[in-house]
């Protein structure tokens, strides 16, 4: 993974997220080689759906997914979002709440590839389209169109 990529996004996501992605409240950054994971925690807790919000309108991410769980062990909501390629950037951000649908941390993963991203996203969907209500979802043709 580049330190580049890493940085373009530490600059951007804060100007574009300011809700979720606070500079000072970068927790983490753990490097895979073909991505990295940047885990931000949030100063205030934000309701999910507001924080979907930011996402959609400051950011041009779209929505892959949005969970409700409903397992014994686990209640909350989960949600992804990704950038289009398009745009010349490779993000996806990750976040999940308690039972309170109150997001504290928000996990972005920077994508030094197409083919890496689109992999991640197509699991990260179907590994979400169980065990929950989903709220909404991207059909995978869409997302699949996205990356053509």
């Amino acid at each position: 993974m580049t330190a580049q990529q890493i940085d373009i996004f530490r600059t951007i996501g804060p100007t574009m997220l300011p809700r979720l992605i606070d500079a000072n409240e970068l927790e983490s950054i753990d490097d895979y080689g073909d991505y990295a994971i940047l885990t931000y925690n949030l100063a205030k807790p934000v309701p999910i759906k507001d924080a979907l919000d930011d996402m959609e309108d400051n950011m041009d991410l779209n929505i892959l997914y949005h969970v409700e769980s409903f397992s014994a062990t686990k209640r909350g909501e989960h949600c992804c979002a990704y950038s289009v390629p398009t745009s010349g950037r490779m993000y996806k951000l990750n976040a999940q709440t308690g039972a309170d649908k109150m997001l504290e941390t928000i996990y972005v993963y920077v994508f030094d590839s197409l083919e890496v991203m689109l992999e991640a996203l197509k699991t990260d969907l179907a590994q979400h389209l169980t065990g929950g209500v989903v709220i909404t979802k991207m059909e995978m043709s869409r997302l699949v169109a996205d990356f053509m």
